[in-house]
């Protein structure tokens, strides 16, 4: 049987060689503690990181008095609230409505 030598053969075939030289190794390092430790650095890190873009960019986009997300936030959850305020209010005017109509 003859090998196939087209590209996606030969990528198919580096791509399990590697998997069975290095699986095992990365295998070993994801499990040891320090993967964990330092995968928990990072991720910490990040998050700090994370906190500090959103921190300074709320405070340029309030510089320029424009709404940073978490202004648009807290106005989706305030319009979310009014709006069921006035389906609440609604319903209340429909049954008082059709109750009057069932009075003599």
């Amino acid at each position: 049987m003859a090998q196939d030598r087209t590209p996606a053969a030969m990528l198919r075939q580096a791509y399990e060689q590697a998997v069975r030289e290095l699986g095992p190794r990365l295998s070993e390092l994801t499990a040891s503690d320090g993967f964990a430790e330092v995968t928990e650095m990072a991720l910490a890190a990040q998050a700090r990181l994370q906190q500090e873009i959103e921190r300074r960019s709320r405070r340029f986009l309030h510089f320029w008095n424009l709404p940073a997300g978490s202004d648009v936030t807290v106005l989706r959850r305030e319009i979310g609230e009014l709006e069921r305020q006035v389906r609440d209010l609604t319903k209340r005017l429909e049954d008082a409505a059709r109750d009057e109509g069932r009075r003599p």
